[in-house]
Parts: structure tokens; sequence; C-alpha cells
């Protein structure tokens, strides 16, 4: 079906067209029969039959719009689930991951800080023996 928006608001005309249809189709059936040349007790009886038939027809359709809501929310659940699933899975996975970058990082920090605490021994112990040798 064509659904047109309202460019402003972003309303849907589709359901606005469809009660209007639906009410003016209603409207000009019991408009028709009323003044058709029939007897007062043949005319009530035939909107009455008209009446049960719209009303079943409505009763279906209702059903059919319950089912497909049903449906639709079944399936969001089903994805709903595997998203969750999936995302408990990465959560965990990243979790792992973090721990085992932090504990290559903390060794391999620790190491460098050593080899720097060295080499500034190093230096300084130069840098004193550069002083007395100049001094």
């Amino acid at each position: 079906m064509n659904e047109e928006k309202n460019e402003e608001t972003g309303k849907n005309y589709f359901t606005g067209i469809l009660t209007s249809l639906v009410v003016g189709l209603s409207a000009g059936f019991i408009l028709g029969i009323l003044f058709a040349p029939k007897s007062g007790k043949e005319t009530r009886k035939e909107i009455k039959e008209k009446s049960e038939e719209v009303i079943s027809k409505g009763k279906e359709e209702l059903g059919k719009v319950t089912d497909k809501t049903k449906e639709y929310m079944d399936r969001s659940k089903v994805k709903l689930a595997e998203l969750k699933s999936r995302s408990e899975d990465f959560i965990e996975k990243s979790r792992g991951k973090i721990t085992d970058i932090s504990r290559a990082t903390g060794s391999g920090v620790k190491e460098a800080g050593d080899k720097v605490k060295k080499v500034i021994k190093k230096g300084k112990a130069k840098a004193k023996k550069v002083e007395e040798d100049l001094s």
C-alpha cells in the first residue's frame, strides 16, 4: 500500500483515509437501504443481516491483526534474547582481553621502570665521574 506522510508532522495519512472510506461506505449503505422501496420489515431484516456481516468481518480482521501482532512480539522477544546473549558474550570476551592486556602491560611497565631506573643510575654515576674529572 502506498503510505503518504505529512512532511511537517510525519503522521501517516493512510489511517485517516481508510477510516473515512469505511464510514462513508457504511453511511451510503445505510441510506441506500433506508430509501429503497422495500417494506420496513424487509429493510430491518436486511440491515440486521448486513450489520452482523460487518461485525463478523470486523472480528475476523481484528483476529488477524491480533495474530500478526503476537507474531511480531514473539519474533521481537527472540531477537532481543539473541542480542542480549551476544552482548553478554562480547562483554565477557572484552573483560578477558582487558585483564590480559592489563597483566601484560603491568609486567612490561614494571620491567621498563626497572630498566629506566638502571639507566638513570648509570647516567648519574657517569655525570658524577665527568664532574669529578672536570674539577
